[in-house]
């Protein structure tokens, strides 16, 4: 009986979904040339924080919604969507709009961020690990 318990435990552990504390692929710092983002979790999903941008980048934001840039979470929500591909929601502070917007993860350290508003205007960027 002992062993069946066992055997049990060991097979939903083995086939239980990895806790939301596991970490994922998108955790860590990203660059785009002009910004640095650091991805980690925030409550039950991931989010994108801003901790680096060029004083051009601040000011774009500044004057665009008023945001001060560094410590902006831009990223946030960011969910799994199938393999290496997650959905989030993308703040554009210069422009100050929100969009719909998702992740592909095309590399180990480079991600493509993709959003788009009223679902046609749409905007790319690539994203490379650093760190």
């Amino acid at each position: 009986m002992k062993r069946l318990f066992i055997a049990l435990a060991t097979l939903l552990a083995a086939t239980t979904p990895a806790s939301a504390n596991a970490k994922s692929n998108l955790e860590g710092r990203w660059k785009n040339g002009r910004m640095e983002i650091v991805i980690g979790p925030c409550g039950r999903a991931l989010c994108g924080t801003v901790v680096k941008a060029s004083a051009r980048q601040q000011a774009k934001a500044q004057n665009g919604s008023g945001t001060n840039l560094i410590g902006a979470r831009v990223i946030d929500n960011i969910q799994p969507a199938g393999s290496g591909v997650y959905r989030a929601n993308v703040f554009v502070a210069d422009r100050d709009m929100q969009a719909r917007g998702t992740i592909r993860q095309v590399g180990p350290n480079r991600l493509t961020v993709r959003g788009c508003v009223w679902g046609f205007l749409c905007k790319t960027t690539n994203w490379d690990r650093i760190g």
